[in-house]
């Protein structure tokens, strides 16, 4: 530790048999210098050794049901170092892949726990060089019990020291995990679904055979895919989006200030509210006159309306109304480009535009309110089918996304990653 606190380059070095220095305490089992180097730099989770494997890759091997301060290194190992989940070996397969192989359904549960957390579960969909999916193997049957990856075959006897197969129970349990969250339809590269490999396993069972029998459309290729005209929620997103980030965020700002003024000018009118109610307006007369307490009485009014009226209220509500709109509208065009995460803006959004068209309706005076509930009405219908489309168009295109089946895709994408 003291090596490493001084020169911590070290740290990521491997040795002539290519294991760095966390391989090597993982596999001395000196899980205290494995934690203090974790805390000297996480990046050490990362570092990939002999067939490309890392610590994440040896501790998600390596978990027994009993090893429980390895199993809290696994965990710890996700909690520090996040994008380790997307390292693969020279198989391309990742952790999880490594915990279905070897068998480890608690490994397994720790890892799945984990993903469902941070919302990463379509790591599971993920396929190594084979292109089978962490559930292709777990259907397989030919997963084995843990043993030392990174260490060398050792010969006993005369003969190789090979693991024992995973029994029935064994790989049943780590099926039933990931049924639900795993693409039961993707293929790997010899065409083959996860029900087509299980269908010939020794450990056939009937109940995860329904399991695996997922009703969905025909699965693509990302190349099929990419073949396809554009859904319904690409097109309207291509015509509004916008893509200089500079931009979209001066327009944010923007619309932000027209929105906030637009909106405040409703809740305080020109000319404000009338204080008290009047039913009986002098008689023959179209002069202004005042009441004791100062007051402009000229006709028939309920305390709490707007004292503007007529041709002058409609004109200041249609200008008003039209420049909180599209202020309102540009904000959620502006928030488009990162749908779905940005839902709950669109969302917003039409609340507070449903509180405009309230506040227009009762601050008008009664004999204005009709004219005030077709301004309102016509406002909120235009903004709500603009706001809306994404909510009904989404499901659709998503439905379509399901239906890819591509070999893998990189953390950053998952993360919303500038990269």
């Amino acid at each position: 530790m003291e090596i490493a606190t001084l020169k911590p380059s070290f740290t990521r070095k491997l040795n002539c048999r290519g294991y760095s220095p966390m391989h090597l305490a993982l596999e001395k089992k000196h899980y205290g210098t494995a934690r203090a180097l974790m805390t000297l730099d996480p990046e050490v989770i990362r570092v990939r050794g002999r067939e490309g494997y890392t610590p994440l890759h040896f501790v998600a091997g390596e978990i027994m049901e009993a090893q429980e301060e390895l199993q809290e290194l696994l965990a710890e190992f996700l909690s520090t170092c996040k994008s380790s989940i997307e390292d693969l070996t020279n198989q391309c397969e990742t952790a999880v892949h490594i915990a279905v192989k070897k068998g480890n359904t608690k490994a397994l549960e720790i890892l799945l726990g984990w993903l469902k957390r941070v919302h990463l579960t379509k790591i599971l969909n993920w396929k190594d060089q084979n292109g089978n999916t962490v559930l292709h193997i777990a259907v397989s049957g030919q997963q084995q019990l843990p043993t030392a990856v990174f260490r060398q075959r050792q010969l006993q006897a005369g003969q190789q020291q090979l693991p024992m197969p995973v029994s029935g129970q064994q790989q049943l349990e780590i099926i039933k995990l990931l049924v639900g969250y795993t693409n039961v339809n993707a293929k790997n590269f010899l065409n083959r679904t996860a029900l087509d490999i299980f269908q010939k396993s020794v450990h056939f069972d009937e109940d995860v055979a329904k399991r695996l029998c997922q009703r969905s459309a025909s699965t693509l290729s990302l190349s099929q895919f990419f073949s396809k005209e554009l859904t319904a929620f690409e097109k309207y997103t291509y015509f509004f989006r916008i893509q200089d980030e500079a931009t979209r965020n001066i327009i944010l700002v923007v619309a932000t200030l027209i929105a906030t003024a637009t909106y405040q000018a409703v809740l305080s009118p020109p000319g404000g509210y009338w204080q008290d109610s009047s039913l009986n307006p002098p008689n023959n007369s179209s002069v202004v006159t005042a009441n004791s307490s100062g007051i402009a009485v000229e006709k028939p009014h309920q305390a709490g309306n707007t004292i503007l009226s007529g041709f002058r209220l409609y004109k200041f509500v249609y200008l008003n109304s039209t420049a909180f709109f599209v202020s309102i509208a540009s904000i959620g065009v502006a928030a488009l480009s990162l749908w779905p995460h940005t839902h709950i803006v669109s969302f917003s959004l039409l609340i507070i535009s449903g509180a405009y068209c309230v506040f227009l309706v009762i601050e008008f005076p009664k004999s204005d309110r009709t004219i005030g509930l077709i301004l309102g009405e016509f406002f909120w219908i235009l903004l709500a089918t603009t706001l809306w489309l994404p909510f009904l168009l989404w499901p659709m295109h998503i439905r379509v996304l399901h239906r890819v089946d591509a070999t893998r895709r990189r953390l950053s994408s998952i993360l919303g990653s500038k990269e």
